[in-house]
C-alpha cells in the first residue's frame, strides 16, 4: 500500500507578515480565499455581510478578546447599559434577528420552567401560538416555529381579539409596516395588554432611539439587527423591553444548556453591539455617516442625468430607517439592456459592483449609499455613466431559435436535491415556443410559464405560500422523449423577487420522462 505524502499548506495570505507592516488591504482575506470583494451599491441585507464594524465596535471587541468575564455577570451588566441608552427596562445581545424570533418564542411558551425549556420544540400540551397580523407576515416566521410555536394569522383587530383565546403566547408584528398596517401597534397593544399576551415588535433594519418608539406605543419588546446600520457584528441583534421577557430570553440563549444553546453569541460581539447601539444613539460619527449617503447619490445622478433615455427619482422606501436611495431609469428602445443583464455584467468586472436584483424592474435599478466610500461612489458613477452610453458593452439581445419539439403532455418528472430525491409531475401545454402547464410537487401545486428554443426547454415554476413563495427554474434539453437538466431552487416575499433570494437554495438536477402525450 503507497502513500502520498500531504504538501506542508501555505500560510494562509492575510497572516502572512506584509511588506509595509500595515497590515494586509481591505478585502485581501476575500481574494486569498478565492472571491473578489464588491463595491456594495446593494445596502445592509445579509446576503453580502450587512454592514462593517465602525471603529468604536472593534475596539470594544479587541478589549473583550484579551480577557475572560463570567456571561451571565456580562449579561447583567448589558442589560442595565441597554435599559439606560434606550429607555427600556432591560435588554439582550443575541445571535441575529431570526434567532432572536426563536428565542422570543421559546420563552414565552416556556418560560424558565427546566421540564419545558429542555423539551422544545416539542410544546406538548403547552399553549404554543404565536399571531402574526395579516399585513405583518413576514420571510423570517420560520424563527418561531423553530421553537415549536404555530403561526396564527388575524386579518385585523376583531379577528386578531377573538384569537386571544388563552393558546397564543405572543403577538409579533413588523415594525416597518406598522403605519400602514390595519392592525397598527397602539391598537393591538391595547387589545393584548387586556389579554396578557406579550408583543414583540420586529425592527431589524429600523433605528433605535430613547424613548424607544415601539416601546412607548405599548410593545413589550423590540429587536433591531446589529449587523445593518448601527455597525455592530454582523452576526448579531439588540433585544429590548420588559426585564422579565429579556432575561427569559438570555436564559433560554447560550451559554445555558437550554433550547437556544446553538444560538450562541460571543463576549466579544456583545461588547460589540453595545458599542455599536451606543454609539448609534449619542455619537456625532453617527450623524456624520447619514449626512453622507445623500451627497454620493447626488454625485451618480450628476454622472447619469444628462444621458439620452436616463431618468433618475429618489426613494424612499417606507419605514426604513434610510433616507434615501436613488432609482436610475432608462428608455429600452435607446438602452437595450436589462436590470439583471447590467447585475451580472457589473460584478465579472473589476473592480466589481453590487447592485440591487429585487426593487428592480427589466428598465431599473435602485442604488443604496450605505456601503459605499466616497472613492467608491466616484467609480460607480463613472462606470454606469460609461455603460448607459454604451449599452452594447452589457448585453447583445437574445435570439430563441425556432422550437424543435414539442413538450406538451404528462410529464414524470424526478428531481435529485443534494440528499434526496422526489418525484413530481409536469403537465405542459406548447403553443409554437412558448410553453405553459402544472407543476405538482409533494405537497403543492404551481404554474408553469417558459419557452423551447430548438430542443432547449426553459421553464419556470411558481408555487403561491405565505409569506414565501417558492420558485423552481428547470433549464434543461429534450432527447428521445426525455427531458433532463438543472433547476435552480428558491424562495422569496413577493417584495424581494429577485434572481438572488429565487435562486437561493442552490441547483438540483432534474429528469422527466414523457407518460401520455395529452393532459
Amino acid at each position: 500500500m503507497s502513500t502520498t505524502k500531504a504538501s506542508p499548506a501555505r500560510p494562509f495570505a492575510p497572516l502572512r507578515e506584509p511588506a509595509t507592516g500595515r497590515g494586509p488591504a481591505p478585502g485581501e482575506v476575500f481574494r486569498a480565499l478565492g472571491t473578489r470583494p464588491v463595491i456594495n451599491c446593494a445596502g445592509v441585507r445579509t446576503d453580502y455581510g450587512g454592514s462593517n464594524p465602525s471603529d468604536d465596535v472593534l475596539a470594544a471587541m479587541t478589549s473583550a478578546a484579551g480577557a475572560f468575564v463570567p456571561l451571565d455577570e456580562l449579561a447583567r451588566g448589558i442589560g442595565q447599559r441597554l435599559a439606560e441608552l434606550t429607555g427600556a427596562e432591560w435588554g439582550v445581545v443575541t445571535a441575529g434577528t431570526a434567532a432572536t424570533l426563536a428565542l422570543t418564542a421559546a420563552a414565552c411558551i416556556a418560560g424558565n420552567d427546566p421540564e419545558a425549556v429542555l423539551r422544545l420544540p416539542d410544546t406538548g400540551a403547552l399553549a404554543n401560538r404565536v399571531l402574526v397580523p395579516a399585513d405583518h407576515r413576514f420571510a423570517y416566521e420560520q424563527g418561531l416555529r423553530l421553537a415549536g410555536a404555530e403561526i396564527v394569522c388575524a386579518e385585523d383587530l376583531d379577528g386578531l381579539e377573538d384569537s386571544l383565546d388563552g393558546s397564543v403566547v405572543l403577538i409579533c408584528l413588523l415594525g416597518r409596516v406598522d403605519a400602514r398596517a390595519r392592525t397598527p401597534l397602539p391598537l393591538v397593544a391595547e387589545i393584548a395588554r387586556r389579554r396578557g399576551v406579550p408583543v414583540l415588535v420586529d425592527a431589524a433594519g429600523l433605528s433605535p432611539s430613547n424613548p424607544d418608539r415601539w416601546l412607548v406605543q405599548g410593545a413589550d419588546l423590540v429587536v433591531y439587527s446589529g449587523g445593518k446600520y448601527l455597525r455592530a457584528p454582523q452576526s448579531t441583534a439588540i433585544l429590548i423591553g420588559r426585564q422579565d421577557l429579556c432575561e427569559a430570553v438570555w436564559l433560554m440563549s447560550a451559554p445555558h444548556q437550554s433550547f437556544g444553546r446553538a444560538m450562541k453569541v460571543g463576549k466579544e460581539e456583545m461588547v460589540g453591539a453595545v458599542a455599536a447601539i451606543e454609539r448609534w444613539i449619542t455619537a456625532p460619527a453617527a450623524r456624520a455617516e447619514i449626512a453622507a449617503w445623500k451627497p454620493r447619490l447626488d454625485v451618480i445622478e450628476r454622472a447619469v442625468t444628462a444621458i439620452p433615455g436616463v431618468a433618475t427619482e429618489l426613494f424612499s422606501s417606507p419605514g426604513s430607517v434610510t433616507a434615501v436611495r436613488l432609482r436610475v431609469r432608462w428608455d429600452q428602445s435607446l438602452i437595450a439592456f436589462t436590470a439583471e443583464e447590467l447585475r451580472r455584467f457589473l460584478l465579472d468586472q473589476d473592480p466589481r459592483i453590487l447592485i440591487h436584483d429585487f426593487w428592480s424592474t427589466e428598465n431599473s435599478v435602485l442604488l443604496d449609499p450605505v456601503n459605499i466610500s466616497d472613492a467608491e461612489t466616484e467609480v460607480v458613477a463613472e462606470t454606469l455613466s460609461h455603460l448607459l452610453r454604451n449599452p452594447g458593452r452589457v448585453a447583445k439581445p437574445a435570439v430563441r431559435a425556432p422550437a424543435s419539439v414539442d413538450v406538451s403532455g404528462q410529464w414524470d418528472l424526478s428531481v435529485s436535491f443534494l440528499i434526496r430525491s422526489a418525484a413530481q409531475v409536469f403537465r405542459l401545454t406548447q403553443s409554437g415556443e412558448d410553453v405553459t402547464g402544472v407543476h405538482l410537487t409533494e405537497h403543492s401545486q404551481g404554474s408553469v410559464s417558459g419557452y423551447v428554443s430548438a430542443n432547449t426547454v426553459v421553464l419556470e415554476a411558481v408555487h403561491q405560500a405565505t409569506p414565501l413563495v417558492r420558485y423552481y427554474r428547470f433549464e434543461g434539453t429534450y432527447n428521445s422523449g426525455t427531458l433532463k437538466g438543472a433547476v435552480s431552487l428558491g424562495a422569496a416575499t413577493p417584495e424581494h423577487r429577485g434572481p438572488v433570494f429565487c435562486r437561493q437554495f442552490g441547483t438540483a438536477s432534474w429528469t422527466a420522462r414523457l407518460q401520455r402525450a395529452e393532459v
